[in-house]
């Protein structure tokens, strides 16, 4: 509702002589500068907007990976839209996305928000994510054109340097020892996260780390990124690949004393509910059998489509506790095989042929 202010102007039955004039538009002038004053101060400040957009790679499966993005809202009035721009390395790219409208022009990415995602209230977050191909990083992240860290882009507060690519010594069949040279930053180093394949796998205050549960005869890359006491993370280190020693022979009891403990799941198993891939003790078993894959004209085929890779996961029934989106291209027990071996890289899965009446195939 607009309101509207009528002046009722007074006519005087004599012309007001030049001295009287001026008096007047002095004083009009007058009342003109407080009541300026007066409607500046009534126009509600504007508390800051800030935010942030943090990604991490949610998995790993060599020829590509799932990403996330989150967004949150660090400030104190609602943000009423996002959008996230970032670059991929050439080999690296989006190939299908969820929660989010993703773009890209060259190697140049770009995500907005959905219309029922892009209002957040101040401490609120938001994560949409996304399946990609290739091994290469996100690299000059934007959130609404403003550094995806949040911290001001003043000089003296500047993020991190990249620290020392890392070293490896005291390399076991199940562990490796990491160093590295510290990174640098104008306001001080508070942690660094030790990332394996991609992945944070710990957040060390030191330069060196030790990371045990290694499978044997294993290729492992290693990067470390560095966060300062503003928590802006810089870029990653050069990247440092391991192979553990021994292999060759299947792997070893996470005891050390040589045994194999093997595990034995049937791919139509999660049709009663107890029996769902996560079931057992994954820190103490070597070796997972899974069965079966029919054999059709001497050739390897799947046995159970749904059950293999197609049933959903839910978030209370998921290795680790994520559920699984609609549109994502590989689900069921595959999927959460894939994540029970990046939570337990000691385990070797293997995957069981014929059986009862699927024995026939072999030629």
């Amino acid at each position: 509702m607009s309101t509207e202010i009528r002046w009722r102007r007074t006519r005087s039955p004599q012309s007001a002589s030049p001295g009287k004039r001026s008096r007047l538009v002095a004083g009009a002038t007058a009342l003109l500068v407080p009541l300026a004053a007066m409607v500046g101060l009534a126009t509600p400040a504007e508390a800051a907007v800030s935010a942030t957009a943090t990604y991490a790679k949610a998995s790993d499966w060599g020829s590509g990976f799932e990403g996330k993005w989150t967004v949150k809202n660090t400030g104190t009035t609602t943000l009423s839209t996002w959008t996230v721009e970032w670059d991929f390395p050439a080999n690296t790219k989006v190939t299908s996305a969820w929660d989010a409208t993703v773009t890209n022009s060259a190697n140049h990415w770009t995500a907005k928000n959905l219309g029922w995602n892009g209002t957040l209230a101040p401490g609120a977050s938001v994560s949409f994510g996304f399946n990609g191909s290739g091994s290469g990083a996100p690299s000059g992240c934007k959130l609404n054109g403003n550094p995806c860290d949040g911290g001001s882009t003043n000089p003296g507060d500047n993020a991190p340097s990249a620290p020392g690519r890392p070293t490896a010594s005291d390399i076991t069949n199940s562990s490796v020892k990491l160093s590295w040279a510290a990174a640098t930053d104008d306001k001080g180093i508070k942690n660094y996260d030790v990332k394996r394949n991609g992945a944070t796998v710990a957040t060390v205050t030191g330069t060196t780390y030790t990371n045990t549960g290694l499978t044997a005869g294993t290729d492992y890359s290693y990067s470390v990124v560095a966060r300062d006491t503003a928590d802006q993370t810089g870029p990653a280190s050069a990247a440092t690949t391991v192979r553990t020693t021994g292999g060759g022979g299947g792997g070893e009891n996470p005891g050390g004393n040589g045994k194999i403990n093997l595990g034995y799941f049937t791919n139509w198993g999660s049709y009663t509910a107890k029996n769902l891939v996560t079931s057992g003790s994954a820190e103490k078993i070597t070796h997972i059998n899974y069965a079966f894959g029919n054999v059709q004209n001497g050739k390897c085929t799947i046995g159970d489509a749904y059950e293999d890779y197609e049933k959903s996961y839910t978030a209370a029934q998921s290795v680790d506790g994520k559920a699984d989106a609609w549109d994502q291209p590989l689900r069921g027990h595959f999927n959460q095989l894939r994540k029970l071996k990046a939570q337990y890289p000691h385990i070797k899965i293997l995957w069981s042929f014929g059986g009862w009446t699927w024995s026939g195939g072999f030629g």
